[in-house]
């Protein structure tokens, strides 16, 4: 009985905890809507960009020769690659040492290099009766621990003897090895030099000639220390492979810039779809969207539509004279293209890839403007601007619409939080006050059935003794 009264009593309370439930679906809705809306504020972004408007590709006729990457902003245009020498770096050897024996301990090999510390390798740390293959192994490891500008490794020539290689980790004549004494590149000295058995660099210890990369690009004669070049043709990176001949071409890639602008639809039909879904009544009737008909979303729905289908009033300004390029349609963007009932009408955006690719062709610079002409007369802003500048009045952190929406669910949440921890007391009070009833009543039923009992007995004594 105590069970059913608290059911009764707490229904006030179910009916505060459904609510809340309801606020916060409601509150992830707008949540969602407003990850959307910032994902294409960043589509937008990228299409306010100049550089996105200027995106190339490259292509080198011969990859064997040479391979080419150009980045935003590269130089368009034709040229001959022609490589004489590609860049090499220097190699050397020791001469062979016999493993087993202990000449090399206590010498030492140092390694100078323009611009950093001179780095000097004594070989008497090397453990007491360390033999020649040990200290080599030392040396090695010492080079490769440190920016010496070396790399070391060593070769097993026979079952006795090892041989010690050097290269410069970098190429061109720059990075030559010399002896002490040279100038330039990289210098080698100290007493372990003899012991190794190196005596020049040039000569029989030579493995490898240090070289520069040669080459003409339409006719103009380059030497660069790297085969992998960046500051020949602006924009353009070439990495030379072999000697011979490429024609590099370097040109606009509308294809890498139409994939900016199917970004932005991706973007823009993602946010549409799920304004719409809420706004609009399922399927289902016997269900009902909790924002249905809500007002913000109705406007958001609005004014995304209205902002795209604007006709960009600068049309006439551009290059000098008229363009046609003045609405998204032109250029292959539209909403519901081709639909003319309005139950089939979804808001989003098709993308004619080849006809922007055609119009972006024709007169790149009336697209740009298009997008993103910034005009302090609004009714000449590109739409870009205009769609840019109401995603941030929606989706801003600090005072955005859609942030104080979701705060303002925040707000109510936590008044019902707080009223439902009131309700609850109330209700353990209400509870621990009828439970002492009901066992007061008990005890009190308890204590009358004991005195009926009692007068039952006494009753039916007296009739006993009247009948004797």
């Amino acid at each position: 009985m105590l069970d059913k009264l608290m059911e009764y009593e707490r229904l006030p309370y179910d009916r505060m905890k459904e609510k809340k439930t309801n606020l916060g679906s409601e509150q992830n809705i707008f949540r969602t809507i407003n990850t959307k809306l910032s994902t294409l504020q960043t589509a937008v972004s990228d299409l306010l960009l100049g550089s996105n408007f200027n995106l190339s590709s490259a292509t080198s006729s011969d990859e064997k020769v040479a391979k080419v990457t150009a980045a935003e902003g590269a130089t368009t245009g034709n040229f001959d690659v022609t490589v004489n020498t590609l860049a090499k770096s220097h190699a050397i050897k020791s001469a062979n040492i016999t493993s087993a024996s202990t000449y090399l301990k206590g010498s030492v090999f140092t390694i100078d290099r323009a611009g950093f510390p001179q780095i000097s390798i004594d070989t008497s740390v090397a453990a007491a009766g360390s033999t020649n293959g040990e200290v080599l192994e030392y040396i090695k490891n010492q080079i490769n621990s440190q920016d010496s500008g070396l790399s070391a490794s060593i070769i097993s020539v026979s079952d006795t003897e090892k041989v010690l290689l050097l290269s410069s980790k970098e190429t061109g004549l720059d990075n030559k090895m010399k002896l002490s004494g040279g100038t330039g590149g990289i210098e080698l000295g100290g007493t372990s030099l003899a012991g190794l058995g190196i005596s020049d660099v040039d000569g029989a210890n030579q493995t490898q000639a240090a070289d520069n990369a040669t080459l003409t690009v339409n006719g103009v004669d380059i030497t660069r220390s790297s085969n992998k070049i960046n500051d020949v043709i602006s924009g353009v990176s070439l990495n030379l492979l072999s000697t011979g001949a490429s024609q590099v071409n370097i040109a606009k890639d509308t294809d890498k810039i139409a994939s900016k602008i199917e970004a932005f639809v991706t973007a823009y039909n993602d946010a549409v779809n799920m304004v719409r879904n809420n706004l609009t009544k399922p399927t289902d009737k016997t269900k009902m969207n909790p924002l249905q008909g809500d007002a913000m979303l109705k406007d958001v729905s609005d004014k995304l539509y209205t902002i795209f289908n604007r006709i960009n009033a600068n049309a006439a300004d551009i290059a000098g004279g008229a363009s046609p390029i003045n609405m998204m349609s032109i250029i292959g963007l539209e909403i519901d293209k081709g639909i003319t009932s309005g139950t089939l009408m979804t808001g989003k955006i098709s993308f004619d890839k080849e006809k922007f690719k055609e119009k972006f062709n024709e007169d790149p610079n009336a697209v740009m403007d298009l997008f993103k002409r910034d005009d302090a007369v609004d009714s000449k802003d590109g739409i870009m601007q205009v769609l840019n500048t109401q995603l941030k009045e929606w989706t801003s952190t600090a005072n955005g619409l859609m942030t104080s929406k979701i705060k303002g669910y925040d707000s109510e949440i936590s008044v019902i939080d707080d009223r439902m921890e009131a309700m609850d007391f109330r209700l353990q009070m209400r509870q621990d006050k009828l439970k002492k009833q009901f066992t007061a009543m008990e005890v009190a039923l308890s204590k009358l059935k004991s005195q009926q009992s009692w007068m039952t007995s006494q009753l039916a004594a007296l009739q006993t003794t009247a009948k004797s």
